[in-house]
């Protein structure tokens, strides 16, 4: 193909925008006290971290549909790959404990941070929330905290990972 055939060749690629709905709230307290006391049990358990090395405490609580809390926190090893974030230590203690309880919300925070908006779940993070949404076929809120600035609230963890990897391409 020569440089001028190049000029003339039309392009299909089409620009698509992904759209991402949530909830900005400025105070907790406009908040159901249901939301309330699960970011507050985030915090309470966030300060029980063990994170020497990145010093950086996160803390994240799920609520189940009968309304059980349960709660975990960021456990750093010094070998860094054998550490597991507070989401993960909590979904997959849920998960094996409660296999078949449906998990309606999360909250999610951190206790040292100088970010103006409320700390994110990580990519691996975001496809264990999305793979826990799949499996139980219910959507799974998500509460992130900021301590002393805003909560942002998503109704599905789609919104976190909208072009999650899932099972449709395992499938033949």
């Amino acid at each position: 193909m020569r440089l001028c055939d190049l000029a003339v060749k039309k392009t299909h690629m089409v620009k698509k925008t992904i759209n991402i709905d949530y909830s900005a709230f400025a105070n907790t307290k406009e908040m159901p006290e249901t939301d309330r006391i699960l970011i507050n049990r985030a915090i309470e358990i966030a300060k029980l971290s063990y994170s020497p090395y990145s010093k950086f405490p996160v803390g994240a609580a799920v609520q189940l549909e009968n309304g059980e809390i349960f709660a975990g926190n960021n456990q750093e090893n010094i070998a860094f790959p054998s550490g597991t974030c507070a989401e993960r230590t909590v979904l997959n203690y849920v998960h094996a404990n409660f296999p078949d309880k449906k998990i309606k919300t999360i909250a999610i925070t951190a206790t040292n941070t100088t970010t103006a908006e409320p700390v994110t779940p990580c990519g691996f993070c975001r496809q264990v929330i999305v793979e826990m949404e799949m499996k139980q076929k219910s959507p799974l809120r998500i509460i992130l905290h900021k301590i002393g600035g805003e909560t942002y609230v998503f109704e599905t963890s789609k919104a976190i990972l909208p072009l999650a990897f899932d099972d449709n391409v395992l499938k033949n």
